[in-house]
Protein backbone atom coordinates (compact mmCIF):
# COMPACT_ATOMS: atom_id res chain seq x y z
CA UNK A 1 0.00 0.00 0.00
CA UNK A 2 1.39 3.57 -1.01
CA UNK A 3 2.16 5.81 1.78
CA UNK A 4 -0.87 8.19 0.77
CA UNK A 5 -3.16 5.02 1.06
CA UNK A 6 -2.53 4.10 4.92
CA UNK A 7 -5.34 5.03 7.71
CA UNK A 8 -4.50 6.71 10.75
CA UNK A 9 -7.04 6.47 13.55
CA UNK A 10 -7.82 10.00 14.89
CA UNK A 11 -8.12 9.21 18.96
CA UNK A 12 -10.34 12.36 19.22
CA UNK A 13 -13.15 11.60 16.96
CA UNK A 14 -12.54 7.75 16.88
CA UNK A 15 -12.80 7.74 12.72
CA UNK A 16 -10.26 7.16 10.42
CA UNK A 17 -8.69 9.20 7.37
CA UNK A 18 -6.27 8.82 5.03
CA UNK A 19 -2.68 9.88 6.13
CA UNK A 20 -2.03 12.32 3.01
CA UNK A 21 -4.55 14.37 4.68
CA UNK A 22 -2.82 15.32 7.19
CA UNK A 23 -0.12 16.55 5.78
CA UNK A 24 1.02 19.34 4.21
CA UNK A 25 0.96 22.85 5.78
CA UNK A 26 1.72 23.45 9.68
CA UNK A 27 -1.51 24.13 11.08
CA UNK A 28 -3.67 22.14 8.18
CA UNK A 29 -4.33 19.33 11.04
CA UNK A 30 -4.99 21.59 13.94
CA UNK A 31 -7.86 23.37 11.00
CA UNK A 32 -9.34 20.18 10.17
CA UNK A 33 -9.71 18.96 14.12
CA UNK A 34 -11.40 22.03 14.34
CA UNK A 35 -13.92 21.45 11.61
CA UNK A 36 -14.93 18.39 12.96
CA UNK A 37 -15.56 19.42 16.46
CA UNK A 38 -17.47 22.25 15.34
CA UNK A 39 -19.62 20.05 13.22
CA UNK A 40 -20.41 17.31 16.44
CA UNK A 41 -20.93 20.61 18.74
CA UNK A 42 -23.21 21.97 15.79
CA UNK A 43 -24.83 18.29 15.45
CA UNK A 44 -25.68 18.20 19.43
CA UNK A 45 -27.06 21.51 19.61
CA UNK A 46 -29.15 20.92 16.47
CA UNK A 47 -30.35 17.77 18.42
CA UNK A 48 -31.44 19.84 21.80
CA UNK A 49 -33.18 22.48 20.01
CA UNK A 50 -35.36 19.75 17.82
CA UNK A 51 -36.46 17.94 21.02
CA UNK A 52 -37.13 21.04 22.48
CA UNK A 53 -39.37 22.15 19.38
CA UNK A 54 -41.11 18.75 19.52
CA UNK A 55 -41.93 18.65 22.89
CA UNK A 56 -43.37 22.21 22.89
CA UNK A 57 -45.81 21.49 19.51
CA UNK A 58 -46.68 18.19 21.41
CA UNK A 59 -47.34 20.34 24.70
CA UNK A 60 -49.44 22.35 23.23
CA UNK A 61 -51.33 19.31 20.70
CA UNK A 62 -50.06 21.10 17.63
CA UNK A 63 -49.33 17.69 16.59
CA UNK A 64 -51.03 14.07 17.69
CA UNK A 65 -49.15 12.09 19.96
CA UNK A 66 -50.48 9.03 18.27
CA UNK A 67 -49.76 6.13 20.23
CA UNK A 68 -51.26 6.20 23.50
CA UNK A 69 -50.16 2.55 25.51
CA UNK A 70 -47.90 -0.10 24.44
CA UNK A 71 -46.50 0.71 20.98
CA UNK A 72 -43.30 -0.93 21.16
CA UNK A 73 -45.09 -5.07 21.76
CA UNK A 74 -43.25 -7.65 19.58
CA UNK A 75 -47.28 -9.06 19.20
CA UNK A 76 -49.08 -6.21 17.94
CA UNK A 77 -49.14 -2.23 17.64
CA UNK A 78 -50.48 0.17 18.60
CA UNK A 79 -52.68 3.38 18.37
CA UNK A 80 -54.80 5.40 19.72
CA UNK A 81 -56.27 9.19 19.19
CA UNK A 82 -59.58 10.78 21.87
CA UNK A 83 -59.29 10.44 25.28
CA UNK A 84 -57.57 7.44 25.26
CA UNK A 85 -56.89 6.84 29.37
CA UNK A 86 -60.57 7.61 30.05
CA UNK A 87 -63.10 5.11 29.73
CA UNK A 88 -66.66 6.05 29.14
CA UNK A 89 -69.83 3.74 29.37
CA UNK A 90 -72.10 5.24 26.68
CA UNK A 91 -76.08 4.54 28.11
CA UNK A 92 -76.13 2.59 25.01
CA UNK A 93 -74.89 1.18 21.80
CA UNK A 94 -76.92 -0.31 18.80
CA UNK A 95 -76.05 -3.57 17.54
CA UNK A 96 -75.52 -3.79 13.67
CA UNK A 97 -73.38 -4.63 10.89
CA UNK A 98 -71.56 -2.63 8.60
CA UNK A 99 -70.59 -4.81 5.01
CA UNK A 100 -68.07 -2.79 3.26
CA UNK A 101 -66.60 -4.62 -0.07
CA UNK A 102 -63.23 -3.44 0.11
CA UNK A 103 -61.09 -0.36 -1.66
CA UNK A 104 -63.24 3.24 -0.68
CA UNK A 105 -64.68 3.46 2.41
CA UNK A 106 -68.09 5.05 2.27
CA UNK A 107 -68.95 8.15 4.73
CA UNK A 108 -72.61 6.96 4.97
CA UNK A 109 -71.25 3.15 6.63
CA UNK A 110 -69.25 4.93 9.00
CA UNK A 111 -71.22 7.64 10.02
CA UNK A 112 -74.06 4.95 11.02
CA UNK A 113 -71.80 2.67 12.78
CA UNK A 114 -70.27 6.41 14.98
CA UNK A 115 -73.91 6.86 16.05
CA UNK A 116 -74.34 3.55 17.20
CA UNK A 117 -71.40 3.87 19.08
CA UNK A 118 -72.91 6.72 21.13
CA UNK A 119 -69.67 8.16 22.18
CA UNK A 120 -68.12 5.84 22.98
CA UNK A 121 -65.10 4.19 22.34
CA UNK A 122 -64.35 2.92 18.24
CA UNK A 123 -61.49 0.43 17.97
CA UNK A 124 -60.17 -0.61 14.61
CA UNK A 125 -58.81 -4.38 14.74
CA UNK A 126 -56.23 -5.14 11.89
CA UNK A 127 -54.03 -7.64 10.93
CA UNK A 128 -52.78 -5.69 7.74
CA UNK A 129 -49.34 -4.76 7.16
CA UNK A 130 -50.36 -1.48 6.94
CA UNK A 131 -49.98 0.97 9.58
CA UNK A 132 -53.28 3.17 11.32
CA UNK A 133 -55.33 4.14 8.51
CA UNK A 134 -58.47 5.22 10.09
CA UNK A 135 -57.96 6.16 13.20
CA UNK A 136 -57.93 10.25 11.76
CA UNK A 137 -60.55 9.36 9.38
CA UNK A 138 -62.99 8.22 11.71
CA UNK A 139 -62.25 10.68 14.35
CA UNK A 140 -62.81 13.16 11.59
CA UNK A 141 -66.18 11.79 10.73
CA UNK A 142 -67.19 11.74 14.12
CA UNK A 143 -66.69 15.45 14.92
CA UNK A 144 -68.38 16.89 11.82
CA UNK A 145 -71.76 18.89 12.78
CA UNK A 146 -74.23 16.92 13.35
CA UNK A 147 -72.62 13.80 14.43
CA UNK A 148 -72.22 12.57 17.81
CA UNK A 149 -68.42 12.94 18.78
CA UNK A 150 -66.59 9.45 20.00
CA UNK A 151 -64.38 9.28 22.91
CA UNK A 152 -61.70 7.60 21.48
CA UNK A 153 -60.67 5.89 18.25
CA UNK A 154 -58.02 2.85 19.00
CA UNK A 155 -56.34 0.96 16.30
CA UNK A 156 -54.54 -2.78 16.96
CA UNK A 157 -52.48 -4.03 14.63
CA UNK A 158 -51.77 -7.30 15.59
CA UNK A 159 -48.69 -8.98 14.25
CA UNK A 160 -48.64 -12.77 15.42
CA UNK A 161 -51.39 -15.51 17.73
CA UNK A 162 -49.52 -14.48 21.33
CA UNK A 163 -51.41 -11.11 20.69
CA UNK A 164 -54.46 -12.67 21.18
CA UNK A 165 -53.27 -13.60 24.63
CA UNK A 166 -52.13 -10.22 25.60
CA UNK A 167 -54.35 -7.94 28.21
CA UNK A 168 -53.89 -4.64 26.06
CA UNK A 169 -55.14 -5.99 22.82
CA UNK A 170 -58.21 -7.91 25.31
CA UNK A 171 -58.85 -4.74 27.32
CA UNK A 172 -59.03 -2.85 24.23
CA UNK A 173 -62.01 -5.08 23.06
CA UNK A 174 -63.92 -5.42 26.12
CA UNK A 175 -64.31 -1.51 26.46
CA UNK A 176 -65.02 -1.48 22.83
CA UNK A 177 -68.54 0.29 21.51
CA UNK A 178 -68.14 -0.32 17.86
CA UNK A 179 -65.11 -2.43 16.30
CA UNK A 180 -64.49 -2.66 12.91
CA UNK A 181 -62.10 -5.28 11.22
CA UNK A 182 -59.61 -3.66 8.65
CA UNK A 183 -58.51 -5.63 5.26
CA UNK A 184 -55.30 -7.76 4.24
CA UNK A 185 -55.54 -11.35 5.31
CA UNK A 186 -58.16 -13.11 6.15
CA UNK A 187 -56.25 -16.22 6.95
CA UNK A 188 -54.27 -14.17 9.92
CA UNK A 189 -57.85 -13.51 11.58
CA UNK A 190 -58.54 -17.06 11.63
CA UNK A 191 -55.33 -18.64 12.59
CA UNK A 192 -54.76 -16.37 15.01
CA UNK A 193 -57.98 -15.44 16.86
CA UNK A 194 -59.87 -18.96 16.24
CA UNK A 195 -60.04 -20.74 19.96
CA UNK A 196 -59.00 -17.64 21.48
CA UNK A 197 -60.52 -15.34 24.21
CA UNK A 198 -60.43 -12.53 21.54
CA UNK A 199 -63.16 -14.55 19.58
CA UNK A 200 -64.67 -14.96 22.34
CA UNK A 201 -65.01 -11.86 23.23
CA UNK A 202 -65.79 -10.94 19.58
CA UNK A 203 -69.17 -12.90 19.58
CA UNK A 204 -70.33 -11.48 23.10
CA UNK A 205 -70.17 -7.84 21.49
CA UNK A 206 -72.06 -9.07 18.58
CA UNK A 207 -75.51 -7.78 20.18
CA UNK A 208 -74.78 -5.15 21.74
CA UNK A 209 -72.31 -3.13 19.64
CA UNK A 210 -71.55 -2.69 15.69
CA UNK A 211 -69.30 -5.10 13.78
CA UNK A 212 -67.95 -3.40 10.81
CA UNK A 213 -65.50 -4.93 8.50
CA UNK A 214 -64.04 -4.18 4.80
CA UNK A 215 -62.12 -6.38 2.08
CA UNK A 216 -60.81 -9.53 4.59
CA UNK A 217 -62.82 -8.19 7.42
CA UNK A 218 -65.71 -8.40 6.21
CA UNK A 219 -65.22 -11.86 4.11
CA UNK A 220 -64.86 -13.01 8.09
CA UNK A 221 -67.95 -11.87 9.36
CA UNK A 222 -70.30 -14.61 6.76
CA UNK A 223 -71.20 -18.18 7.93
CA UNK A 224 -68.82 -19.49 5.97
CA UNK A 225 -65.71 -17.95 5.32
CA UNK A 226 -63.18 -17.92 2.46
CA UNK A 227 -60.04 -18.72 4.77
CA UNK A 228 -57.33 -17.40 1.62
CA UNK A 229 -54.88 -19.98 3.90
CA UNK A 230 -53.09 -21.18 0.91
CA UNK A 231 -53.83 -18.23 -1.15
CA UNK A 232 -56.09 -16.07 -3.60
CA UNK A 233 -57.59 -17.52 -6.90
CA UNK A 234 -59.53 -16.45 -9.64
CA UNK A 235 -62.49 -17.14 -11.40
CA UNK A 236 -61.44 -19.49 -13.53
CA UNK A 237 -59.37 -21.46 -11.76
CA UNK A 238 -61.92 -22.11 -9.31
CA UNK A 239 -64.31 -23.52 -11.89
CA UNK A 240 -61.77 -25.22 -13.12
CA UNK A 241 -61.11 -27.31 -9.89
CA UNK A 242 -63.54 -26.73 -7.41
CA UNK A 243 -61.41 -28.48 -5.13
CA UNK A 244 -58.15 -26.68 -5.68
CA UNK A 245 -56.05 -26.57 -2.57
CA UNK A 246 -57.08 -22.59 -2.54
CA UNK A 247 -60.66 -23.56 -2.36
CA UNK A 248 -60.48 -23.51 1.11
CA UNK A 249 -63.91 -23.00 3.10
CA UNK A 250 -64.34 -23.09 7.19
CA UNK A 251 -66.81 -22.42 9.11
CA UNK A 252 -68.14 -19.39 10.77
CA UNK A 253 -65.72 -17.25 12.83
CA UNK A 254 -68.11 -15.44 14.41
CA UNK A 255 -72.55 -15.62 14.61
CA UNK A 256 -73.87 -13.14 12.98
CA UNK A 257 -77.82 -12.59 12.50
CA UNK A 258 -79.28 -12.87 9.38
CA UNK A 259 -75.62 -13.80 8.03
CA UNK A 260 -76.54 -17.51 9.17
CA UNK A 261 -77.19 -18.66 5.44
CA UNK A 262 -74.12 -16.59 3.91
CA UNK A 263 -70.84 -16.52 2.67
CA UNK A 264 -69.32 -13.27 1.78
CA UNK A 265 -67.05 -12.23 -0.67
CA UNK A 266 -65.41 -8.76 -1.51
CA UNK A 267 -63.96 -6.75 -3.98
CA UNK A 268 -66.18 -8.61 -6.23
CA UNK A 269 -66.92 -6.97 -9.85
CA UNK A 270 -63.73 -5.24 -10.10
CA UNK A 271 -62.07 -8.71 -9.62
CA UNK A 272 -64.35 -10.63 -11.26
CA UNK A 273 -65.19 -12.98 -8.82
CA UNK A 274 -68.69 -14.05 -9.71
CA UNK A 275 -67.47 -16.93 -10.86
CA UNK A 276 -65.51 -18.00 -7.57
CA UNK A 277 -68.24 -16.93 -5.70
CA UNK A 278 -70.73 -19.70 -7.58
CA UNK A 279 -67.50 -22.48 -6.77
CA UNK A 280 -67.89 -21.28 -2.80
CA UNK A 281 -71.76 -22.07 -2.92
CA UNK A 282 -70.89 -25.40 -4.39
CA UNK A 283 -68.56 -26.62 -2.43
CA UNK A 284 -70.63 -25.73 0.58
CA UNK A 285 -73.34 -27.68 -0.74
CA UNK A 286 -71.66 -30.50 -1.90
CA UNK A 287 -69.35 -30.84 1.86
CA UNK A 288 -72.42 -30.03 3.97
CA UNK A 289 -74.64 -32.28 2.35
CA UNK A 290 -77.32 -29.75 2.14
CA UNK A 291 -80.00 -28.35 0.82
CA UNK A 292 -81.52 -29.98 3.89
CA UNK A 293 -84.65 -29.70 6.20
CA UNK A 294 -82.87 -27.46 8.48
CA UNK A 295 -80.62 -25.51 5.47
CA UNK A 296 -83.12 -25.36 2.31
CA UNK A 297 -81.32 -22.42 0.82
CA UNK A 298 -77.30 -21.38 0.99
CA UNK A 299 -76.45 -18.09 0.19
CA UNK A 300 -73.22 -16.14 -1.32
CA UNK A 301 -72.91 -12.06 -1.23
CA UNK A 302 -70.86 -10.19 -2.93
CA UNK A 303 -70.17 -6.69 -2.55
CA UNK A 304 -68.19 -4.62 -4.47
CA UNK A 305 -65.46 -2.20 -3.76
CA UNK A 306 -66.87 1.23 -3.12
CA UNK A 307 -70.25 -0.45 -1.89
CA UNK A 308 -71.38 -0.83 1.32
CA UNK A 309 -73.96 -2.37 3.18
CA UNK A 310 -75.79 -1.64 6.54
CA UNK A 311 -77.70 -4.27 8.08
CA UNK A 312 -80.12 -4.12 11.16
CA UNK A 313 -79.40 -7.66 13.16
CA UNK A 314 -82.75 -6.98 14.56
CA UNK A 315 -84.82 -6.70 11.94
CA UNK A 316 -82.83 -7.75 9.40
CA UNK A 317 -83.14 -4.97 7.09
CA UNK A 318 -80.27 -3.73 4.41
CA UNK A 319 -79.86 -0.44 3.13
CA UNK A 320 -76.64 0.05 0.46
CA UNK A 321 -75.04 3.04 0.86
CA UNK A 322 -71.40 4.17 -1.37
CA UNK A 323 -71.31 3.05 -4.68
CA UNK A 324 -72.01 0.14 -6.80
CA UNK A 325 -73.52 -3.36 -6.58
CA UNK A 326 -74.00 -5.90 -4.61
CA UNK A 327 -75.41 -9.86 -5.55
CA UNK A 328 -76.82 -12.13 -3.49
CA UNK A 329 -76.96 -15.56 -5.36
CA UNK A 330 -79.02 -18.44 -3.66
CA UNK A 331 -79.26 -22.07 -4.46
CA UNK A 332 -82.40 -24.47 -3.04
CA UNK A 333 -79.99 -27.63 -4.88
CA UNK A 334 -76.72 -29.41 -5.27
CA UNK A 335 -74.31 -28.78 -7.85
CA UNK A 336 -74.52 -30.79 -11.03
CA UNK A 337 -71.01 -31.54 -10.97
CA UNK A 338 -68.51 -30.67 -8.24
CA UNK A 339 -65.62 -32.48 -7.92
CA UNK A 340 -61.92 -32.84 -7.80
CA UNK A 341 -60.09 -31.94 -10.60
CA UNK A 342 -62.58 -31.46 -12.71
CA UNK A 343 -64.77 -28.67 -14.69
CA UNK A 344 -67.81 -27.23 -11.86
CA UNK A 345 -71.31 -27.87 -13.79
CA UNK A 346 -73.86 -25.82 -11.53
CA UNK A 347 -76.71 -24.20 -13.46
CA UNK A 348 -80.02 -22.34 -12.18
CA UNK A 349 -78.37 -20.01 -9.49
CA UNK A 350 -80.90 -17.50 -8.50
CA UNK A 351 -79.50 -14.02 -8.59
CA UNK A 352 -80.51 -11.09 -7.40
CA UNK A 353 -78.31 -7.66 -8.55
CA UNK A 354 -78.50 -3.98 -5.76
CA UNK A 355 -77.99 -1.07 -6.86
CA UNK A 356 -77.14 2.02 -4.11
CA UNK A 357 -80.31 3.04 -2.29
CA UNK A 358 -81.75 -0.32 -2.47
CA UNK A 359 -83.35 -1.87 0.75
CA UNK A 360 -83.61 -5.46 1.06
CA UNK A 361 -84.36 -7.88 4.37
CA UNK A 362 -82.25 -10.44 5.36
CA UNK A 363 -85.12 -12.62 7.04
CA UNK A 364 -87.75 -12.64 4.25
CA UNK A 365 -85.24 -12.84 1.44
CA UNK A 366 -88.34 -11.02 -0.34
CA UNK A 367 -86.80 -8.10 -2.73
CA UNK A 368 -89.47 -5.34 -2.86
CA UNK A 369 -91.16 -3.93 -5.65
CA UNK A 370 -88.28 -0.99 -7.91
CA UNK A 371 -85.40 -2.77 -5.58
CA UNK A 372 -82.86 -4.98 -7.61
CA UNK A 373 -83.25 -7.10 -9.92
CA UNK A 374 -83.33 -11.06 -10.31
CA UNK A 375 -81.73 -13.30 -12.91
CA UNK A 376 -80.39 -16.50 -12.70
CA UNK A 377 -76.71 -17.52 -13.86
CA UNK A 378 -75.12 -21.44 -15.15
CA UNK A 379 -72.13 -23.04 -15.34
CA UNK A 380 -71.11 -25.72 -17.89
CA UNK A 381 -68.31 -27.61 -17.95
CA UNK A 382 -65.95 -24.35 -15.71
CA UNK A 383 -68.03 -21.82 -17.40
CA UNK A 384 -70.88 -19.23 -17.53
CA UNK A 385 -73.03 -20.41 -20.51
CA UNK A 386 -73.56 -18.29 -23.40
CA UNK A 387 -76.52 -15.14 -22.85
CA UNK A 388 -75.74 -15.62 -19.10
CA UNK A 389 -75.69 -12.29 -17.42
CA UNK A 390 -73.70 -12.65 -15.07
CA UNK A 391 -73.72 -9.37 -13.34
CA UNK A 392 -77.11 -9.07 -13.60
CA UNK A 393 -78.99 -6.44 -16.11
CA UNK A 394 -77.59 -3.05 -14.06
CA UNK A 395 -74.93 -0.95 -15.65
Amino acid sequence: MADSDKLLSDPLLGSEKHEDDLLGSDNQAYKAFCRRKNLIWGTVCGAIVLAVFLSILLTLDIIDQGDSGDNDSTNFLYWCRGNCDIDVKPAYTMPGACLMGGGVDSDELFQWQIKNTNGGDFLILSAADYEDEYNDYVWDLSNQVGSTPVNSVTTIQVLNRDASFDETVLSNIRKADGIFFEGGDQSRYISWWTGTEVQSLLQGKVHNVTLGGTSAGLAILGNWVFSAEYGSINSYEAMADPYAAAVDIVNAFLHIPFLETILIDTHFQERDRMGRMSTFLARILRDNNLPSASLPIVRVLGVNEPTGIILNITSGDIRLVGEGHAYLCESDHSPNVCEPDTNLTFTKINCTQFDVGDTYNFQTFLRPPLTGADYVNSVVDGNFTDGTTVYGPYP
